[in-house]
């Protein structure tokens, strides 16, 4: 089985959460850790309670905000195993995608995709609209 884990600073990973379901539901797989929103409240508990969850036959996909950052770092030292796959730096698209994959495509294709189709979301908006405009212009 497939599981998810959003892990970020603050409150990021519950927003988040609460638009990719939003989007495409309630997830049941779906685990979140909101680090440091109390003080000295790190995520290490928090995320050995959901790898002590896994079992054997048990994926899980755990995305991160910023690479580098102790979030991250923390997931990476408690967290790198054959089952386990890390994705930092994620966004609502990637996520949409990852999660609403079928589960069985192979995990490491979907993230792969997944990350490239992530990255054509981000545009700089105004340059398309004055691209259009331009094309509008010259029409």
């Amino acid at each position: 089985m497939r599981k998810f884990l959003i892990a970020t600073h603050g409150t990021f990973a519950g927003g988040i959460r609460s638009s990719l379901e939003m989007i495409i539901g309630r997830q049941e797989d779906l685990r979140v850790i909101e680090a440091y929103t109390e003080e000295n409240k790190g995520l290490e508990e928090d995320l050995q309670a959901v790898l002590d969850e896994l079992s054997e036959a048990d994926e899980l996909v755990v995305f991160t905000d910023l690479l580098g950052g102790s979030v991250t770092n923390q997931v990476l030292r408690h967290a790198l195993r054959q089952n386990v796959h890390i994705v930092s730096g994620m966004n609502l698209p990637l996520l949409v995608e990852v999660v609403m994959a079928g589960p069985d495509e192979p995990v490491t294709g979907v993230i792969a995709q997944a990350i490239q189709g992530a990255r054509d979301q981000m545009v700089y908006v105004n340059d398309l609209v004055t691209a259009q405009q331009s094309d509008d212009f010259n029409d």
